[in-house]
């Protein structure tokens, strides 16, 4: 091969490379309508003879780069998926590192208990992947879908994962303890305990606090050293269960309020003692028909009669 015939060989091959290095470039400019123009502006360039050699044509279109206003508002790893999906030969690593961030973002939003839509997965794959989202950045990323999704639920009993089991241990907790939360209350602390913000027991603390002492203040003491009211409460509910023949009495229930606690003259509540507490249901109208009632009565009919040299 002639000296010339190698001289014509090795310019063919160096427009390819121009020609690969602009396809590159217009594959990237697409993102962007200046950015698109100046690609356009670059294969003129490219078509007029305008660049002898790749390096001169990547030089140009690094300046360019630099320029851009879409460009310098990208972070480094967004730019660099652009880059990436820019590239041909990268094109199976990135349908790869997508499918493995769809997964992930998927899984984690299972295991947090909310449900994603097809478009909004896509939505969410596309940000995390773009940012090189690691699984703490997704799980934060999903907090806006776990507030929608909370503040959409009339009861917050119909989610799975962490949402799920903690929304059911909450309800039951608050239920057998006598008090509702308010939607807005459980939405936060149900959030919050789902992204490690806080635990369980910090937020029972907290309702504990909230809730609990506002329906029994004469246990404030012991409510806030961490008792549950149900479990201060267990003498008091024996002793209304068999004087009243109940076996369901709730917290919330104004008896067990009344027999656990009375207030002052003064307004402040201090504890009944359970012979007062005995006393109190018996001035209830509830308990005259019951069966501790009538063998209350019996009894005492019996030793008046004893009395008398009956019986």
């Amino acid at each position: 091969m002639s000296d010339d015939e190698k001289d014509k060989k090795d310019k063919r091959k160096e427009r390819e490379r121009i020609k690969q290095e602009y396809l590159e470039a217009y594959r990237l400019a697409k993102n962007d309508p200046e950015l698109l123009a100046e690609a356009r502006k670059f294969d003129r360039k490219i078509k007029n003879g305008k660049f002898d050699r790749v390096e001169d044509a990547k030089e140009y279109w690094t300046e360019i780069l630099e320029k851009n206003e879409w460009v310098q508002n990208q972070s480094n790893e967004s730019f660099g998926s652009y880059v990436a999906e820019a590239d041909p030969t990268m094109a199976g690593e990135v349908t790869a590192q997508r499918g493995e961030v769809e997964l992930d973002v998927s899984n984690i939003a299972k295991n947090l208990g909310i449900e994603l839509d097809p478009g909004r997965l896509d939505a969410l794959t596309e940000k995390a992947w773009r940012e090189a989202y690691d699984s703490d950045q997704i799980r934060e990323m999903l907090r806006e879908d776990v507030d929608n999704q909370l503040g959409d639920s009339d009861d917050n009993m119909g989610f799975g994962g962490t949402l799920g089991d903690m929304a059911a241990e909450l309800s039951d907790w608050s239920t057998k303890n006598g008090f509702a939360i308010g939607q807005q209350d459980a939405d936060r602390m149900l959030a919050s305990v789902a992204f490690g913000e806080k635990t369980l027991d910090q937020v029972k603390s907290e309702l504990r606090t909230t809730y609990m002492i506002g329906a029994y203040p004469a246990w404030a003491d012991m409510i806030n050293a961490g008792m549950d009211i149900y479990d201060l409460a267990a003498p008091y509910r024996s002793v209304a269960t068999r004087m009243l023949g109940r076996s369901n009495i709730a917290m919330d229930d104004p008896v067990m309020k009344e027999m656990m606690q009375s207030q002052g003259a003064d307004g402040s509540f201090s504890q009944r003692p359970l012979w007062e507490a005995e006393k109190y249901i018996r001035g209830l109208e509830e308990w005259q028909y019951t069966d501790d009632a009538a063998d209350t009565y019996a009894k005492g009919m019996k030793a008046v009669g004893a009395m008398f040299g009956f019986g």
